[in-house]
């Protein structure tokens, strides 16, 4: 023993130069860096949204004002939303101010994430303890150490993976799984009592409230549970008992928003966002906005967005979903009667896209290359990879699951980040470092781990801080004032010449857009005769859109009414100037 204490010594003086371990507060900076850190990328990036945000969004104010059925989406899953609504009755911000306020939530939620990370590092480095040492040829890396590396690393992940930028839910569902993960390490202990299987099932209700993906995801961490409790000692009938207790916590929470979407949907559904996804990115259906049907074999629409033109294609969709943009505030409606089918050749290629995007999700900055490369070269030298302790397969069997789950539709970064985060700590976890190995190369070797994700957070960073000192204006902001000023008031439905996704304008001004070109047609509306083009824009006006609003500069025909919106790279036509204009000469 005595032995093995002064080698654990040596080991950790060995770290001691490169200054990871002589630090005397590294809690206390890492902790500063993530506030530091993510407060200014939450102020560079205060008016970055998605899509989705807008849906989020809206949907959180249409519940601080009219109620939690409000929440009811089989699209966009409620705790988000929640959130919102709850941050939008506190702070009562202006418009202008609202996606700064998400992203203030996001920081908050970030923050939580770094504290859950924390509580999963501490359980891996004490599973990592109990798995016992090499005899006499290798030790363990530091805990301490190890911490270091998993914070450096959380860090990374937040800016190239999932952070406070995205004002989504993905941030909710990586705390939840961070703590569930944590406690399958208890179980795993031989610590999980009652109380702690009732927190399990807690947090896995919780999360498929966060995202409907949880839901199935939350039957794999219960069985993980189960066989953990078996593998610590626990009878059958016990660890039956307690895996039946979380089994009914989480049902307890999941059941009544299930019942509530059901009853909305007029079948039994716990959410639509997959069953569509898979006919969109594996069936090949039309993506996000106007499946008509196609191709043939994903179903006929029971009520999808009206087609009133052909040549170019012009859709309508005033009624009967709200949002500035209907038909991203409730998909799942536009979208009833998709039927999403197996395919061998279809999926075969999604799992070759979703390898791709694994690969883009590794390789992004170079950070993970640089440490894998360092890694191989020192790997003999220097590196021995010790045994997980029995059962730790299980309790990441969770988050290998999610990464299948994805690769079977769509990855994303932020949909597998925590998860892969928690793999690449636990395959961390299981290296050693040769008792014989000279102190320089193990500095050396500690000094690019450390190293190229710091050089990447500091790449990033810098560029928060340029964009801080620029502080560039907000053009979607820009153009609904200038609407405002135009003539156009909250309230006012409108055109799009353009796919209104990322018309974020439309929500600033409080206008609805009710019909549309869309992207893939802009070319065609571009090339139409004069004539043509007028037929088009005086059907905007017959279906109640008052203006009609484009970026494409191209589609902008001066001839045809079109006016810029000063300061902007947008454009907006009214039937009305067309009729004043022989009186103004």
């Amino acid at each position: 023993m005595r032995q093995l204490t002064g080698l654990l010594e040596k080991e950790r003086d060995a770290y001691s130069p490169a200054g990871a371990l002589a630090k005397p507060y590294p809690r206390f900076f890492f902790w500063c860096a993530v506030l530091v850190l993510g407060l200014l990328n939450v102020l560079a990036r205060r008016n970055d949204v998605t899509p989705d945000s807008i849906s989020y969004i809206e949907i959180g104010w249409a519940t601080a004002r009219g109620g939690l059925h409000q929440l009811v989406n089989a699209y966009w899953s409620p705790l988000y939303p929640f959130l919102l609504s709850l941050v939008f009755r506190f702070l009562h911000p202006a418009v202008q101010w609202e996606f700064t306020s998400a992203h203030l939530l996001n920081f908050a939620v970030y923050v939580a994430s770094f504290a859950s990370f924390g509580l999963f590092q501490k359980e891996l480095n004490l599973q990592r303890e109990a798995a016992g040492e090499l005899a006499g040829k290798y030790l363990p890396v530091p805990s301490r150490t190890m911490w270091i590396w998993g914070s450096i690393f959380f860090l990374w992940a937040s800016y190239y993976w999932l952070g406070p930028v995205w004002a989504t839910p993905d941030l909710c569902v990586a705390v939840l799984v961070y703590l569930a993960t944590a406690l399958l390490f208890r179980i795993r202990d031989g610590r999980g009592n009652l109380l702690v299987f009732a927190g399990f099932g807690a947090l896995l209700g919780v999360g498929y409230l966060a995202k409907a993906a949880m839901f199935p995801l939350a039957f794999v961490f219960l069985f993980s549970a189960f066989c953990l409790s078996r593998i610590a000692g626990a009878s059958f009938l016990s660890a039956v008992l307690r895996t039946l207790l979380a089994t009914l916590v989480f049902a307890g929470i999941t059941v009544p928003f299930i019942l509530a979407l059901s009853a909305a949907k007029g079948r039994p559904t716990f959410g639509d966002s997959g069953r569509i996804n898979y006919a969109e990115f594996v069936n090949r259906a039309t993506r996000s906005v106007h499946w008509q049907g196609e191709p043939l074999g994903t179903g006929t629409p029971l009520h999808a967005s009206r087609k009133i033109f052909s040549d170019p294609e012009v859709f309508e969709f005033s009624s009967p979903v709200p949002g500035s943009y209907s038909p991203w505030y409730e998909p799942s409606y536009w979208y009833d009667g998709v039927r999403p089918h197996f395919s061998v050749k279809a999926q075969a290629w999604a799992l070759f896209r979703a390898s791709n995007m694994y690969l883009k999700i590794f390789s992004k900055s170079g950070a993970l290359w640089v440490v894998l490369l360092a890694i191989v070269v020192v790997g003999r030298k220097l590196l021995g990879w010790g045994r997980s302790s029995s059962g730790a397969s299980l309790v990441f069997l969770p988050s290998v699951a999610a990464l299948a789950m994805y690769s079977l539709v769509l990855v994303e970064f932020r949909y597998v980040a925590p998860f892969a985060l928690m793999l690449m700590m636990w395959m961390l976890s299981r290296m050693k470092i040769a008792t014989g190995a000279g102190p320089l190369l193990v500095r050396r070797f500690h000094f690019v781990i450390l190293l190229a994700p710091a050089l990447a957070i500091a790449w990033a960073a810098g560029r928060d801080l340029y964009d801080v000192a620029r502080n560039k204006p907000f053009e979607p902001w820009v153009v609904a004032q200038r609407l405002h000023e135009m003539g156009i008031p909250p309230g006012t439905d409108v055109g799009y010449i353009g796919t209104g996704l990322d018309a974020y304008w439309a929500h600033l001004a409080g206008v609805r857009i009710i019909v549309e070109i869309p992207d893939e047609q802009q070319s065609r509306f571009i090339g139409a005769g004069a004539t043509r083009r007028q037929q088009v824009l005086a059907l905007f006006s017959s279906v109640g859109a008052k203006a009609v609003v484009t970026r494409n500069a191209n589609a902008a025909n001066s001839a045809d009414g079109w006016r810029p919106i000063p300061g902007t790279r947008h454009f907006i036509w009214q039937q009305q100037w067309l009729i004043a204009a022989p009186e103004q000469k």
